[in-house]
């Protein structure tokens, strides 16, 4: 039976841009966005205020679970450990932001801006992965490798 493992073809250069742009986006959401949220009284009033009022049930468990994809969602992205799972979670609260309060207010594509390029990153790393350079990489990655099998001598890729 096959392990799984990622992928580790991709050349370097591919994961030291995925490197940077992980730990960019996830710095600054995790700082500029959630930690305002978590840490200050006002800010996090307002917020849970806002989402009180999208009309969702649980708001505050809504709110809670906002401000955690945003800090701790935004550390592990930067970190590149539970990239997809993070990814995921990022990605659905940029989804409920552009859907409840960018679209229904008309802002236009600026007003939505910061929530689809977040929301878009979060896809690529979703679908594409942290890359070597990454605590994913380190945990689960251990390459490509071509065997031959006993039984016939076409090469087996082990995963």
């Amino acid at each position: 039976m096959d392990e799984k493992s990622c992928d580790t073809r991709c050349p370097i250069s591919t994961s030291l841009g995925l490197l940077v742009l992980r730990v960019a986006a996830g710095a600054s959401l995790a700082i500029n966005h959630g930690w305002v949220k978590f840490h200050d009284p006002d800010f996090k009033s307002k917020f849970f205020g806002m989402v009180g009022g999208m009309g969702l049930p649980a708001s505050n468990a809504l709110a809670w679970a906002a401000i955690a994809a945003e800090l701790v969602g935004g550390v592990l992205l930067a970190l590149g450990f539970l990239t997809r799972v993070s990814a995921f979670m990022i990605l659905c609260v940029m989804g409920v932001a552009i859907w409840k309060i960018h679209l229904p207010s008309h802002q236009g594509f600026a007003g939505m801006e910061m929530a689809v390029l977040y929301g878009g990153i979060a896809v690529a790393f979703l679908f594409g992965g942290a890359g070597r350079i990454s605590v994913d990489g380190m945990l689960f990655c251990r390459g490509k490798k071509s065997e031959t099998t006993s039984e016939s001598d076409e090469p087996v890729e082990k995963f």
